[in-house]
């Protein structure tokens, strides 16, 4: 079972001796449109791309099409990175209307989602009550304990990066089957030295070992299973790579 990293920012021209050389498995977000063709051309075995929109980013959200997003997630393994941003400079409502339209595509044709809610708890839990989801995972989540319950009421995952587990909220309140493991890179590496590539996700593990007081075999398994349980929740679990595949059955995890 290789380590597991659910939120990586990858460039989509990277080599794939590159990739091959993490020796992890890593979920891939892009950004915005222009980046999903080649995204989707790639066959890493070990990196799962994903198709996103950064609420962040201006020409993310003017390029966005609801049509395009649509027939593109029929190809795509994962959604990502997707959500609202409360500091960034963009057009909040135009951050919510696109939004709302790939929550709105992810009802009707689901995929795990990874989603950024910076300065925004709120208005993404309110999003997600207004268009549920399946397999919807909370990447970096900031939110306090009554937006993490109704997150966690929702069914919502979780992934939790080196940075998070320092003050680990999180850890306390989510059910040890709904958490996740990330870098985030490279945004997490001033937070978290360890996590210089994707894939080192160290720290995120040890801190599982002491709070669920197991060993670090046993926080894998774990990982790898409730990863399976959030693929399973979509069509992709039987499209996964053979890589994927294998490390889940490795983990004991049975749909």
């Amino acid at each position: 079972m290789p380590p597991l990293d659910c939120h990586a920012h990858v460039e989509t021209s990277i080599d794939t001796d590159a990739l091959r050389s993490l020796r992890a498995v890593v979920v891939a977000v892009t950004r915005q449109p222009a980046e999903w063709d080649r995204a989707l051309e790639r066959k890493d075995q070990a990196t799962l791309w994903g198709v996103g929109v950064h609420p962040g980013v201006r020409e993310a959200l003017e390029e966005f099409d609801s049509d395009r997003f649509a027939a593109t997630t029929d190809r795509a393994l994962f959604v990502g990175e997707i959500g609202l941003d409360g500091r960034a400079k963009t057009d909040k409502g135009r951050q919510r209307e696109v939004f709302d339209a790939i929550l709105e595509v992810l009802a009707s044709d689901p995929r795990p989602a990874t989603i950024h809610s910076v300065g925004a708890c709120d208005q993404v839990i309110a999003a997600l009550r207004s268009h549920p989801i399946r397999a919807a995972v909370l990447h970096w989540w900031r939110g306090n304990r009554e937006q993490t319950e109704e997150a966690i009421d929702l069914g919502c995952y979780f992934s939790v990066n080196g940075h998070e587990v320092k003050k680990p909220q999180t850890l306390d309140l989510v059910p040890k089957d709904r958490l996740l493991t990330e870098t985030d890179y490279p945004h997490s590496r001033r937070y978290d030295r360890s996590a210089d590539r994707p894939g080192r996700v160290e720290t995120v593990e040890a801190a599982l070992e002491r709070n669920w007081s197991v060993d670090r075999l046993e926080v894998r398994r774990q990982l790898w299973r409730n990863f399976g349980g959030m693929l399973s929740e979509t069509p992709t679990l039987e499209r996964m790579p053979k890589s994927v595949l294998a490390a889940l059955a490795t983990a004991g995890f049975e749909d």
